[in-house]
């Protein structure tokens, strides 16, 4: 009989070495490319008026980052299962659906994109000796406290909830085999058809547009941290670790909830093949 995850699926099993270091190899380059291309929309767009921000400059990073995740996504599902944030994996570790070491593995591939994604960042913005630089958020995209009204309660408070609605996204559309964004046969890309991706792009969208002007958003730890370490601002940085991994571990409490899934235990657990976490059934 299967160890099973909190919803009564089998557990992932122990990840063979090459399946691992595949899915690790794919972690560390999609946290690269996510941390230039969402980071560096910040550090091209970032506009203030009056010491806010300016609307359309949040949309359009707000509409970059959600986009880069979706893609980010579709691109390592199959080798990584497409986590590309330390939150969720720390989600999908604690509900059984990706192992213990690949998340260990997985994390440390994530750390060390975003600083590789933000020293990137820092060369490609850096101006001549004496000109300015192009970066104008001024330190990489980092998050902090966007203005003297906001305190460290509203900004943990704000990241709680955009990381729970990007874990219980995740939960509920690549996941749960039940939901709409897949075949009806198994949970998440692989080789069946899924749309998942999609609103875990905009689930990502959605909460930038609210947390942009308070934190400047983070909902991923190692998106904040890379940035952080490049640029030299650590100012209140525990808050972008507190807030989305308590986000992400009360998303996947409530997933584990009776509510969460009409279908019984038995019928449930087909979905589940010897997956690499939340993206399952993938040949390889």
């Amino acid at each position: 009989m299967p160890i099973v995850a909190f919803d009564a699926t089998p557990r992932e099993p122990m990840p063979g070495r090459r399946d691992l270091l595949r899915g690790t190899l794919s972690e560390f380059v999609a946290m690269t490319l996510f941390v230039f291309f969402g980071c560096g929309a910040a550090a091209s767009n970032a506009h203030f008026s009056d010491g806010d921000w300016d609307p359309a400059s949040v949309t359009v990073i707000a509409l970059q980052f959600g986009l880069a995740i979706t893609v980010l996504v579709y691109a390592t599902a199959h080798t990584s299962g497409g986590h590309v944030n330390a939150a969720v994996t720390l989600g999908l570790t604690v509900s059984g659906k990706c192992h213990p070491i690949r998340g260990a593995a997985y994390f440390i591939a994530q750390m060390l994109g975003s600083i590789a994604g933000a020293a990137i960042l820092k060369g490609a913005t850096h101006g001549d000796a004496g000109g300015e630089d192009l970066d104008r958020s001024g330190s990489l995209g980092s998050n902090g406290l966007q203005n003297a009204s906001v305190n460290l309660h509203n900004a943990v408070a704000f990241e709680f909830v955009g990381t729970f609605l990007l874990m219980y996204t995740v939960l509920e559309t690549a996941v749960n085999g039940q939901s709409l964004c897949t075949d009806g046969e198994s949970s998440i890309l692989g080789n069946k058809l899924s749309i998942a991706p999609l609103p875990i792009g905009l689930a990502v969208f959605i909460a930038h547009v609210v947390c942009i002007p308070v934190t400047g958003c983070s909902i991923n730890p190692t998106r904040s941290f890379g940035p952080a370490v490049v640029s030299n601002t650590w100012d209140d940085h525990w808050v972008w670790w507190v807030g989305p991994c308590a986000g992400s571990l009360g998303a996947t409490m409530v997933r584990q909830t009776p509510l969460s899934d009409s279908a019984p235990p038995s019928e449930r657990a087909v979905n589940i093949n010897s997956g690499r976490s939340w993206s399952i059934n993938r040949s390889g």
